[in-house]
């Protein structure tokens, strides 16, 4: 490597190396067809969630206006999701300023959840898993997993080793924290498989690791451990503390031991 010719890192080298991040359809490399069905669907999009809403506020339905309201706001921004026409999180600002231009709902009311205490912990966990990407943590972890006794012998024994993994320490951490803390290893996970394809010459240099079909496995085994391991403890899964805080009761469960909230689900995991 010199000043005048540096070393180009590949999106393989990225992911190994704990520096790659999600990226949506828009910027993953796609096919021609691809494209054009991606730039269709934004499309179409883009002029079905509002003429959905109009629509459904037009209905002559039982509901009260207000009610009424609500739903084709939700049908309007669900589209906008599905669709991709605009970003995500975009899409779902959209739906909270479109609700309160509405009258809806007060300003106050509607915003106020954004300062729930839940909020700032999806936010801290986010802030360790990017900070996991930044110091390489996920490359140390994707070789750990990788050397685990006839776990890395074969792709079924790596997804397998990392579901395990993930369904523990989704016990004792929040499920949501778990998937936010081990996506990094994930990504190292195929960064470190596309690595040895690029080695036997089975990819190209350009290849994207996010498109491996040991991906989705490995994402969906991911979600699923982590949702498994968050049933075995009371403290474990957000969802508990966040209906707790949306009702201002405590949830019926409260009272059960934490031996008793898990036995029932002892044998998932």
């Amino acid at each position: 490597m010199t000043a005048d010719n540096p070393v180009k890192r590949t999106d393989v080298d990225k992911a190994l190396l704990g520096s790659a991040t999600y990226r949506s359809l828009g910027e993953q490399r796609l096919t021609p067809a691809e494209e054009r069905f991606e730039k269709g669907r934004r499309t179409v999009g883009l002029f079905l969630a509002p003429a959905l809403t109009v629509v459904f506020l037009l209905l002559p339905l039982d509901l009260p206006p207000q009610q009424q309201t609500l739903a084709a706001v939700l049908l309007g921004v669900i589209v906008l999701w599905v669709t991709e026409a605009v970003p995500i999180p975009i899409g779902g600002l959209l739906g909270v300023a479109v609700v309160v231009f509405l009258g809806v709902a007060p300003a106050d009311d509607v915003l106020a959840p954004f300062g729930s205490s839940t909020i700032f912990t999806f936010i801290g966990a986010f802030i360790l898993a990017q900070a996991m990407l930044k110091h390489g943590l996920a490359r140390r972890f994707a070789f750990r997993i990788l050397a685990l006794p006839r776990a890395g012998q074969s792709t079924t024994g790596v997804i397998l080793a990392f579901g395990a993994i993930t369904c523990l320490l989704s016990a004792f951490v929040s499920n949501t924290a778990t998937v936010a803390m081990l996506l990094p290893t994930a990504i190292g996970i195929l960064g470190v498989i596309a690595k040895l394809l690029q080695k036997q010459g089975n990819v190209a240099d350009d290849f994207d690791p996010l498109r491996l079909r040991v991906g989705a496995a490995l994402m969906l085994m991911l979600a699923y451990s982590a949702s498994v391991g968050g049933l075995l403890t009371p403290w474990a899964a957000l969802r508990t503390s966040s209906a707790a805080a949306s009702s201002k009761r405590p949830p019926a469960n409260a009272s059960a031991s934490a031996s008793g909230w898990s036995w029932p689900h002892r044998s998932a995991c």
